[in-house]
C-alpha cells in the first residue's frame, strides 16, 4: 500500500470513531431530552391530577354544605312542629285538669 492509501485508511478510521463518539453523544443527549421531558410531563400530569383532587373536594364541600343546610333546616321544621304539638297537647291536658277540677269540686 502506498503511504497515500494509509494516510487515507487512518483519516477514515478517525472520522469512523469521531462518528461513533457523535452518535454515542447525540444518543446520550436524545436520552436525557426524553428523561426531563417525561420528568416534566410527570410535573403536568401531578399538577393537574392536585388541581382535579383539589376542584373535586371544593364541589363535594359545597354540595355536603348544601345537603348539611337542607337537613338542618328540614329538621328545625320538625323540631317545632314536635314543640307546637308538645304545647298544645300540654294545653289540652291543663285545660282537661280545670275541667275535671271544675267537675269535680263545682263552683265553690
Amino acid at each position: 500500500m502506498s503511504l497515500e492509501a494509509i494516510e487515507y485508511v487512518k483519516a477514515a478510521e478517525e472520522r469512523a470513531r469521531q462518528i461513533e463518539t457523535d452518535g454515542e453523544k447525540k444518543i446520550q443527549e436524545i436520552n436525557q431530552s426524553i428523561q426531563e421531558k417525561i420528568k416534566e410531563n410527570d410535573q403536568n400530569m401531578q399538577q393537574e391530577l392536585y388541581d382535579y383532587e383539589a376542584s373535586q373536594q371544593a364541589i363535594y364541600r359545597d354540595r355536603l354544605a348544601k345537603e348539611k343546610q337542607a337537613v338542618d333546616q328540614e329538621l328545625s321544621i320538625e323540631i317545632e312542629a314536635m314543640l307546637k304539638s308538645v304545647e298544645n297537647k300540654q294545653n289540652s291536658v291543663v285545660d282537661h285538669i280545670v275541667k275535671e277540677v271544675s267537675t269535680h269540686y263545682g263552683n265553690s
